[in-house]
């Protein structure tokens, strides 16, 4: 019986051409391959599809837009962006496209075992070198990288890898970069010549220089985990709500809940509860209740009634200082200056005798000017705090009761 021919597919590739190459295509001049490149098919199931070249073509992108306006704003490196693309082929084919003498680097990223290719040219590469110690570009570089010239080049790149992180969506931690060589690439041994392998090229000029290229490659499995850890990532972003149109932000439902306290009781209290009992929760009735909006989002706030409704007053952020207000006062009765309630107080007894303060409490001065600052208007007051409202609300009823009294 015949063997099956496995399936053959030709190389792939996804260009872009910028504004710059379209509008100045009398003076841009691609490099071209000086070797000639010979076609092979790719095999096996470890090629991209086309939507994740596609979307290898764009995070690559938009790393080499920032990592541009990094280098301009930081380093004083004109730049003029060409054009860039993807391409998957084989390994043989991708070092065929390499010509000239560059600067050989790899990634290395936490969790994945094969390292990342990166190549520059020789100019670019000497280009970064020189700005980054302050200096220009005199002439052009005919030979390789010295020591010290190679240890400026990889901390020049270091400091803009976490970019890289970024564009992946931080799915990954930022890679280490190691100078491989130059001026000639070195052949990775541990890639099979014949393995697809993912490339991506962008074609730059650093101030009037030649235009010159910047080169990732990638073993196919590398990208494709990479791929499905962004895609991954990407699910779980959360949404701009400042982006939303006001149509949908109006059918958007968020959940919001409010805690009057917390307390436990043991298996035994469980079993003896009839209606009527009053169980005691470990809150104050002075203190903020705990409001929580969605998932994240907590707020403090007072509890009350509104239209013969239960409701609730916020009075802050769950991090900030927030000043406790004293229960308010009921309909029927008149409020009273706070000059005149705090003189004969501080005048005739003490203030742990005229109102019981907890150690943790706000201080009478503090609650007096919260109380100030939170002053209700007469239509408030009608759907102000009801005793028959806190009655319901459990034990806190009578420490409300015995507040009101002593106040009076």
């Amino acid at each position: 019986m015949a063997e099956r021919a496995k399936p053959e597919i030709g190389s792939q590739k996804i260009s872009i051409k910028l504004p710059p190459a379209i509008g100045d295509w009398t003076t841009y001049r691609p490099a071209k391959a000086l070797g000639k490149r010979v076609k092979t098919g790719l095999f096996g199931f470890d090629r991209l599809a086309k939507h994740e070249l596609n979307l290898f073509l764009k995070i690559h992108y938009h790393f080499m837009q920032s990592l541009f306006l990094k280098l301009r704003r930081e380093l004083g490196i004109g730049t003029e962006f060409y054009a860039c693309w993807a391409e998957q082929t084989t390994y043989l084919n991708f070092l065929r496209g390499l010509s000239g003498h560059v600067a050989q680097t790899s990634l290395s990223i936490p969790g994945i075992h094969e390292n990342i290719q990166m190549i520059l040219d020789l100019g670019i590469a000497n280009s970064i070198i020189n700005h980054s110690l302050g200096s220009r570009d005199l002439e052009p570089l005919g030979r390789g990288l010295t020591e010290a010239e190679g240890e400026t080049l990889k901390l020049a790149l270091s400091n803009y890898l976490p970019l890289y992180a970024q564009e992946y969506g931080h799915v990954f931690n930022t890679p280490e970069l190691a100078l491989l060589g130059s001026p000639d690439i070195i052949l990775d041994p541990a890639v099979n010549p014949s393995s697809t392998f993912i490339s991506f090229t962008a074609d730059v000029s650093f101030n009037d220089n030649p235009t010159g290229r910047i080169v990732f490659g990638y073993q196919a499995s590398t990208a494709k985990t990479l791929i499905k850890l962004y895609e991954s990532g990407e699910h779980q972003k959360e949404i701009n709500v400042d982006r939303l149109p006001a149509a949908i932000l109006r059918k958007i439902i968020i959940p919001i809940s409010a805690t009057l306290g917390e307390t436990t009781l043991s298996p035994t209290d469980l079993g003896t509860l009839e209606p009527g009992d009053v169980i005691s929760l470990d809150t104050s009735i002075k203190s903020a209740i705990s409001v929580k909006l969605g998932r994240h989002l907590r707020l403090l706030a007072q509890a009350g009634n509104l239209k013969a409704k239960k409701a609730i007053r916020l009075v802050g952020f769950e991090e900030d200082e927030v000043v406790i207000m004293p229960p308010l006062a009921f309909d029927n009765e008149p409020e009273k200056p706070i000059e005149e309630s705090q003189g004969p107080m501080e005048e005739t007894a003490p203030i742990e005798e005229a109102v019981p303060v907890e150690p943790e409490e706000t201080p009478v001065q503090e609650q007096a000017g919260a109380e100030d600052e939170f002053t209700l208007t007469d239509e408030d007051l009608e759907d102000s705090f009801a005793e028959d409202e806190l009655e319901e609300s459990g034990g806190q009823s009578g420490v409300f009761d015995d507040n009101i009294n002593k106040g009076e």
